[in-house]
């Protein structure tokens, strides 16, 4: 039986909201082409209901690539709070969401919190994986790529060995905080000992000139990239059609495209096949889902991924991932390397219930097994 969010969302009402602020260590720096993380910041965000049952959504905007301040993300979860004190039905609170959203009166890592714990306290009063609300089938298994964080050929080298023998097939590493040069060789060395069956994907985040870029993309062409991540450092989508048109590597958009309207700008100029989408950017696993839709409508691929986010943000991705129209490319779950998992998370996942089931999440992450 097909059960739809909003008539279990019509049932709940909300007693009170709490937040709580997160300041994490990282396991091993953040390195990308802008800068150097050693502390992960953001909010949990928890709604109960009447009957005291909790749903929690995390608020950690990517604010090292530009994206929304952790200043302007409490804020915004302070008025959600204020508006919780009112007494609010869950359905009421998910109409104000889309009214603000709508208004961009509420940021996206405010919004993506506030999405997630309603689709967390829905699935958990329903009893069931919160992916189910979504549409998809909670014993779907899901592939994860794991993410290199090691910044000389031979720490990469070292790590792709161990995540291939853990069983993954997809690698993900930074590139564009050094010469091309020092780059080429640290993808060499992964390619080199990871082999040839394994998906190798680059992220740069907006480093390269165009000149640059084009240079960079031919000298990773040898490699068998599966796809670079933001190459320009400008977001201009006919900069970005000219560099896919000239480039035999292909080229994902992520923090490029925050809404359907990017999208449609970027899909309709030809400029990349394939979209990566984080709920914590987009403002939610429902925005996700209208991207993921929109987008293999017109025969992209899709990469969910969290935003370096704690067991509560990987989980959403997760079940996000779980209820896409199409099985999409390997998961990116950075937050299991850099807060969580030693040293690596499984290869894949499946969306456990009810709700979100962070804790199912932490044990796999905890162990290495699905």
């Amino acid at each position: 039986m097909t059960i739809r969010l909003a008539e279990v969302e019509e049932r709940l009402s909300i007693a009170r909201a709490e937040v709580e602020e997160l300041r994490l260590a990282l396991l091993r720096p953040l390195v990308t082409s802008r800068s150097r993380i050693m502390t992960r910041r953001g909010f949990l965000l928890r709604l109960v209901s009447g009957d005291g049952t909790e749903g929690v959504g995390e608020a950690s905007p990517a604010y090292w690539v530009g994206e929304v301040s952790i200043e302007k993300t409490a804020t915004d979860l302070r008025a959600i709070v204020a508006v919780v004190a009112t007494r609010p039905s869950a359905a009421r609170l998910r109409t104000m969401l889309l009214e603000r959203r709508a208004g961009r009166r509420l940021s996206a890592a405010a919004a993506g919190a506030l999405d997630t714990a309603l689709l967390d306290l829905a699935a958990r009063a329903r009893g069931v994986a919160a992916t189910s609300l979504l549409g998809g089938e909670p014993t779907t298994a899901l592939h994860v790529g794991a993410l290199l964080h090691g910044e000389t050929p031979n720490a990469l080298a070292h790590e792709a060995r161990a995540a291939v023998s853990g069983g993954f097939r997809t690698l993900k590493i930074k590139v564009g905080s050094a010469t091309i040069a020092e780059d080429v060789q640290r993808v060499a060395a992964v390619r080199e000992h990871a082999g040839t069956g394994v998906a190798l994907r680059l992220d740069a985040n907006r480093a390269w000139a165009p000149r640059e870029a084009q240079r960079a993309l031919a000298a990773f062409e040898p490699f068998g990239i599966e796809f670079v991540e933001e190459p320009l450092r400008g977001a201009a989508p006919q900069a970005l059609a000219a560099l896919h048109s000239s480039a035999r590597v292909p080229i994902a958009v992520d923090e490029s495209v925050t809404d359907v309207a990017d999208l449609r700008r970027f899909t309709e100029a030809g400029a990349a096949p394939v979209v990566v989408l984080k709920a914590a950017r987009l403002g939610g696993p429902s925005r996700v889902l209208e991207l993921a839709q929109a987008a293999q409508a017109k025969a992209l691929r899709v990469v969910v991924t969290d935003s370096i986010e704690t067991a509560v943000g990987m989980s959403m991705a997760v079940h996000t991932a779980a209820a896409l129209p199409a099985p999409p490319l390997a998961l990116g779950l950075g937050g299991g390397w850099f807060l969580d998992a030693p040293p690596f998370p499984a290869p894949l996942l499946q969306a456990a219930g009810p709700g979100l089931d962070v804790r199912a999440l932490r044990e796999t992450l905890a162990t290495g097994h699905a």
